[in-house]
Parts: C-alpha cells; structure tokens; sequence
C-alpha cells in the first residue's frame, strides 16, 4: 500500500508578505519627552516606536499620527519627522531603526508610510516587553557611558528579535482591520508590482498608460482595469502620489530648488508642479519647506 502524504499547507498572502521582510538593526533607544515638547527626528531610517507612558503625536510625511501608552508606530520607509509630546504629562518612548535586506525593497513598496496598532501591550504582551527591553541593544558612546553597557550578542539577538517584532506589528494591523482594501492583493499581484515598481524608480519619467501595461506584460484595458481594482486609484492619480512623496524629499534632504525639483519630477513647469503639490500638502512648495525648517532639531 503506498505511503500516504499530507497535503501541504497553503501559504496566505500574509505570510508571503512576512516571510519577504527581513531588517538589519541599526538603532535603538529610550527617549523621555516631557509635556509638551516638540522634537524633529532624522527621517532616514524606517523603524517601529512604542509608546510606554504618557502620549504623544507623531508626524509621518504629512500625517500627524496619535498614540497612547501601549500603542506602537511602524513606519517601514523611514518617513518619521517628529514627535511632539502631548501636554500634561511627560512621555516615555523605545524606538529602533533599522534598515531593510534588498529582497525585502519589493515589499516594502507596498505598505503605507506608517501602520498604527493601538494597545499592542494588550494584543502582544510578551513583544511589548521585549521591545521595552530592546532599548540597550544599540548604544551610543556617551549612553553607554551613563548606562550598563549592552552584553555580548544583543546585536544579533535583538536583530531577531526585530524581524519577529514587526512582523507581529504587521499581522496585528491586519487583523484588527486597519490595513487598507486590497492591500495584500497589491502586495502579493507579480504583474501590477512591476509597474509599481517602474513608478518609483523613475517618477519623473512621462509614463503612459501603455508604457506601464507593457512593464506588466499585460494588454492596456486589462492593466488599467486591475490597477485601479488593486490600488484603488488610476495610474496617473497613483504617480502623482508618488511624485509628491519625493518632491518632499527633494525640497528637504537634498535641497532642490523648486524648478528643478519640478524638473527632476517631470513636470514642464514649477507652477504646475506648485499645483499638485498645494493639493496634496494643502500648502505651496516654498511656505511647506519653510514649516520644515522652522521645527527644532533634537539636541546633539
């Protein structure tokens, strides 16, 4: 009688997303805020924070974002600006940065800019301690001065420690609904990720509709016809999101001129460039610059 086999398991889209995603920890630290004090924070590294007392409001490109003690922010692609504390009383905050593994990059692509879990100390216990704890893995010299130094092996373990982490943060953001419509289709889609993936490597190319059908492989009505099923918006109002995003980027890290951050982005004038972004920040490009300069910087 032959042996018999069990069927093997099927793999969600989840768990492809999960198993895509790997970090290398770069950072982690403890930061005690005190009512109401603002602070700009480096938006270069992606990293997840965890709110252990108080509350406090964080801004993520453009979006202010909420959080209570018990509530942890991730935001994969590094786009964390500022933490401001709320009045009355003082906010204890663990943050680790990290930096994704290239074959995670794909991924990544597909998440929003930051992804809330409220009361995550309730859903994951046991993760919200180990995150508390997390706070020494990583240590500058003049911490590690004031502090027990870090012991043997925490990079490593810690390093783990993180992948479990965030994948938990994404699972929990799943399950208690807050991920948006279609959101693992467009993560786990082979032929819509490749125009996804065009567009944000080349925003300031002048892409057709076609052009991106033929990234995809696919004919041109059945391209638009699954993008927008998939994304939610057209090609065109996708891009200009896209192209937003690193107008920002442009404007502030790398200090562009306006015409030339319009040029660099396709656009064939700064006023219709200005246009867009007035209506995607709800403020022009050199009075939106201006706010970003003005936030204080954290103390060295």
């Amino acid at each position: 009688m032959p042996a018999t086999r069990e069927a093997a398991p099927v793999v969600g889209a989840l768990d492809r997303a999960l198993a895509s995603l790997e970090w290398v920890l770069s950072e982690s630290q403890r930061t005690l805020y005190t009512a109401g004090q603002r602070a700009a924070h480096p938006p270069a590294s992606a990293g997840f924070s965890l709110v252990s007392a108080g509350a406090v409001s964080m801004r993520v490109g453009a979006e202010w974002i909420d959080l209570e003690a018990g509530d942890v922010l991730f935001y994969p692609r590094g786009r964390l600006h500022e933490v401001r504390a709320h009045a009355g009383a003082d906010a204890n905050v663990v943050s680790i940065s990290f930096s994704p593994t290239e074959p995670s990059q794909h991924t990544l692509d597909r998440f929003p800019d930051a992804l809330l879990v409220t009361r995550f100390h309730e859903h994951e216990p046991n993760l919200a301690a180990l995150i508390d704890s997390m706070a020494r893995c990583v240590q500058t010299a003049t911490e590690a001065a004031a502090t027990k130094p870090r012991r043997d092996g925490d990079l490593v373990v810690c390093g783990l420690m993180t992948n479990m982490i965030v994948s938990s943060i994404v699972r929990q953001w799943v399950e208690l609904g807050c991920a948006p419509e279609r959101w693992l289709h467009r993560v786990t889609d082979p032929f819509i990720s490749r125009a996804l993936d065009a567009l944000h490597a080349e925003p300031g190319r002048a892409w057709s509709v076609q052009d991106l059908a033929r990234v995809a492989a696919m004919s041109r009505s059945s391209f638009a016809e699954r993008f927008h099923t998939l994304v939610g918006q057209t090609p065109a109002s996708y891009l200009t999101g896209v192209r937003m995003e690193a107008g920002m980027d442009l404007l502030t890290r790398q200090g562009l001129s306006i015409a030339d951050t319009a040029h660099r982005l396709g656009y064939e004038s700064e006023a219709g460039f200005s246009r867009a972004f007035r209506r995607h920040t709800g403020s022009a490009p050199a009075l939106w610059r201006e706010g970003r300069r003005a936030l204080p910087q954290p103390a060295a």
